[in-house]
């Protein structure tokens, strides 16, 4: 909408300069002039010089008593922005200050038009008669704006235009009986176009944005809406600037269905509400603290009762995932080359449930670490971390711990740096304190220290055409000293060990493998990288075996990455890909395994997928896109798009037709087909419909 009212003000930028004070110097010239007591006359060549414009026209008269100054024939004003106006009649009334234009017909330099049958200039306030405006040909334009009077004030820079409509061709596609706005790039207060759709199960759905620019760096945006079968809603969202390095967001809801509507569709809630609030900053403290230090704060957080408060609006906020299960954050953090502090604060909602009193909140966290660095000698190196929790909720266990590890390592080369060698130690400390229920042992206490070793080399050979970079490495880990008090974990109540893992080390040897080709642009063409774990104190002594693999050639990109269970011999997931692209065409082929094992029943959904996208440029002016997902088990495809665009230099269109998995309250999902389209009508708005 702003653009629309920015281009019509370049329309009446051009057809005046900007005001100077009353009575501008006026200067005629003219092969032919002749003059009487009270008249002037030029033919042949009329030049007048009025403000910063220069009006070329057939004939000029002008009047020394009335002041009054009258161009026919052919009248063209070139502006001072560089715009071309055309009119058959002007007249300018100098002591006055008062510009009319007859038939008048404006060419701003972006080539966008405007005829009117009208235009009269007051000490800088206009009004237009009946006007179309557009930017395609003259002749037989695409697209126009007719609208059947409009008004203009300079000073304060805001237009008015009554009766509008939008044509396509010759077909009327929008119309507004009234419209207002701001004619400079600042924001205005006003209506923002709205979003039409229509929806099988909820009717028709109208959302109209109502925008109001409280001052340069803040504004608010309601958007009420209605969907016919469903009932009516509203949501508001602020945003703001409060400083040059931070800005937020925030914003509430509420919409509530129609008893028939909770009936046929078997929800549990009527109402669907929220408030979100997102906050983003660089700089908070760092002016107060030691020289080196940067901080920031991050912000994340929503609440709401159900999932359908996210489904029911036009865009939404950044958020992690569309899902039932939705989560709030918040992230202050400092540091500088040595160290790094952060204080945490996640808060966890399921929509699914009905009661979230037994949900686990971390509510805080606080994070210290220490970044890497020597000790003694530059080879000896360590760092530190260290995590201190809350994890609380109403209903059911809670726990407070400390998480402490210190890496220590040691690196050196032999034989001339082919083959390096690394020595370590990894200690361990957790202590955790367990509340809200009674348990046998109200806290836990867990030490270890773990022995490391790792030979490794990094070998690089330049042939004619390529350079072959080879990674080789053995590690060796063996645990310590290991301590768990007053017992074991294994022996703590099942609803204390839900609340963390102990990390046991068990002796194995890892060997793995990367390797990389580049050609003689220094660009990656060939890589590899392969691991296999071997653990001596176990049944199954050979864990999974991983192996990624990426080969460019040409336009042409093949991948796959395969993860092989050695214990149950099958592939527990398995991720391909080609794909190909070049300037008028791209497409690519994938296919997603993920198997579930014995050994992990619960973590991994299993999917058989084979992905499809592609895009396709026919020319300069049309081209079209799409992608499906398909599930080879079922033979089903649940989500799937098609869409095009075609564009001309003075408008476009983009569609598309897709399936969506959305979410639903209640932890169900539902299928939605959607037909999405969008009119660009240069440069002014954008039209679009779900």
């Amino acid at each position: 909408m702003l653009r629309i009212l920015f281009s019509i003000f370049i329309f009446i930028s051009l057809l005046h300069a900007q005001e100077e004070d009353k009575g501008k110097k006026i200067e005629v010239t003219a092969k032919n002039i002749s003059s009487t007591k009270t008249t002037v006359t030029g033919s042949d060549g009329v030049v007048v010089y009025y403000g910063d414009s220069v009006i070329k026209a057939d004939k000029a008269i002008y009047n020394k008593e009335t002041q009054l100054l009258v161009l026919d024939g052919k009248v063209e004003m070139i502006g001072y922005m560089g715009s071309k106006e055309h009119s058959n009649h002007l007249e300018i009334q100098t002591d006055k200050d008062i510009v009319t234009f007859k038939d008048l017909f404006m060419v701003s330099k972006n080539d966008v038009w405007l005829y009117t049958n009208k235009a009269i200039n007051v000490d800088g306030n206009y009004t237009f008669g009946k006007s179309v405006l557009s930017s395609c040909e003259a002749n037989d334009p695409l697209w126009k704006m007719a609208f059947e009077r409009s008004k203009y004030d300079s000073e304060d820079e805001y237009m008015k235009i009554y009766d509008a409509k939008i044509y396509f061709k010759d077909v009327p596609i929008v119309y507004t009986p009234y419209m207002a706005f701001s004619t400079n790039n600042d924001r205005a207060s006003g209506l923002l176009f709205p979003l039409f759709g229509f929806s099988s199960s909820e009717g028709f759905i109208y959302d109209q944005p109502i925008f109001w620019a409280i001052a340069d760096n803040m504004d608010l945006e309601f958007n009420p809406q209605i969907r016919t079968n469903r009932s009516v809603g509203m949501y508001a969202t602020y945003r703001f600037v409060d400083t040059p390095q931070s800005s937020g967001m925030f914003r509430v809801g509420y919409f509530k269905d129609k008893p028939s509507y909770v009936e046929d569709n078997n929800l549990i809630e009527d109402t669907h509400y929220g408030v979100e609030f997102n906050y983003d900053s660089s700089k908070v403290f760092s002016d107060y603290m030691p020289n080196g230090f940067t901080d920031g704060l991050y912000i994340n957080t929503i609440f709401l009762n159900d999932i359908d408060y996210l489904n029911l609006q036009k865009s939404r906020l950044n958020h992690y995932s569309l899902t039932n299960f939705q989560e709030s954050k918040l992230n202050y953090f400092a540091y500088d080359d040595d160290y790094y502090a952060g204080l945490y604060a996640k808060y966890f909602i399921d929509t699914s449930k009905t009661d979230n009193s037994d949900t686990i909140q971390i509510l805080p966290q606080v994070h210290l670490h220490k970044y890497l660095s020597s000790i003694f000698v530059d080879n000896l190196t360590y760092s530190a971390n260290l995590q201190v929790s809350n994890y609380t909720r109403q209903k059911g266990a809670t726990m407070q711990q400390v998480d402490l590890k210190i890496p220590i390592e040691f690196t050196t080369s032999f034989f001339d740096d082919f083959v390096s060698l690394s020595i370590g130690e990894d200690i361990l400390y957790n202590k955790s304190y367990f509340g809200n229920s009674t348990f046998p042992h109200d806290q836990f206490q867990y030490y270890s220290n773990t022995h490391k070793a790792k030979i490794f080399s990094d070998l690089t050979k330049k042939y004619d055409t390529f350079v072959h970079v080879l990674q080789p490495s053995l590690s060796y880990l063996k645990p310590g000293y290991v301590s768990q008090k007053p017992v074991d974990f294994d022996d703590l109540e099942i609803e204390q060990q839900n609340l963390f893992t102990v990390y046991k080390p068990e002796e194995n040897y890892l060997l793995s493998m990367g390797q990389y080709f580049y050609n003689e642009k220094s660009a990656l063409v060939f890589y590899q990288r392969i691991s296999q774990s071997y653990y001596n104190q176990r049944v199954n002594k050979l864990v999974d075996l991983s192996n990624e693999m990426q080969y460019k050639w040409r336009t042409w990109t093949f991948y796959n990455n395969i993860v092989y269970s050695n214990q149950y011999k099958e592939l527990r997931e398995s991720s391909s890909r080609i794909y190909f692209s070049q300037s008028s065409y791209r497409f690519g082929v994938g296919h997603t395994y993920k198997e579930t094992l014995p050994d992990d029943l619960t973590s991994v959904a299993p999917s058989n997928d084979l992905n499809f996208n592609f895009g396709y440029t026919y020319s300069d002016h049309i081209g079209f896109n799409g992608n499906i997902i398909y599930n080879l088990d079922s033979a089903y495809s649940e989500q799937w798009t098609l869409g095009g665009y075609y564009k001309q230099d003075c408008w476009s269109m983009t569609a598309s037709l897709r399936r969506e998995n959305t979410p639903r309250p209640n932890n169900q999902f539902e299928l939605q087909d959607t037909f999405y389209v969008q009119f660009n009508f240069i440069p002014f708005i954008t039209v679009g419909s779900n």
